[in-house]
């Protein structure tokens, strides 16, 4: 019996050592901590910024006409967040009364906005934000409480 022995051409070698390029070239760009999907997606796996800080999750909402207050507002804003109101029993007495004001009407729609923006639009300029992440708890401190002295006066 007679062996052919076969001899790859020229073209095959050419194309087989381009792959091979190719291939060190697409492993080399993937970076540690990514996965790679396809020859041109990979994903980073590690948690997304919003993931990290809840606070700057986006938010596009329209609230519902049931909604009538800016506690309510409040309280639907932070469903599905993570974060929950501190108790009425350790907030401040004035929150109560900021928590009554009716919603205004052009804040019905908000977004896309942070979560953090979101609630302190609702509660407007003379109240701030006070965030306490230990318990993911949410209130809201007065920004120039006056005395009482001054109240009087």
């Amino acid at each position: 019996m007679n062996q052919i022995k076969s001899r790859p051409n020229k073209t095959v070698l050419v194309a087989a050592s381009s792959l091979l390029v190719v291939a060190a070239a697409v492993s080399c760009t993937v970076e540690a901590g990514e996965l790679q999907l396809s020859r041109y997606q990979s994903v980073t796996l590690q948690p997304s910024y919003a993931q990290i800080d809840l606070m700057s999750n986006l938010v596009e909402i329209e609230l519902p006409a049931e909604v009538k207050t800016v506690g309510q507002a409040i309280s639907y804003l932070l469903e599905g967040s993570g974060y929950r109101l501190l108790s009425a029993k350790l907030a401040e007495p004035y929150r109560v009364s900021l928590f009554a004001l009716p919603l205004p009407e052009v804040q019905r729609q908000l977004g896309p906005i942070s979560l953090r923006d979101a609630l302190e639009l609702v509660s407007g300029p003379a109240f701030q934000l006070v965030i306490e992440p230990v318990y993911r708890l949410v209130t809201f401190a007065l920004v120039n409480p006056k005395s009482e002295t001054d109240v009087d006066s």
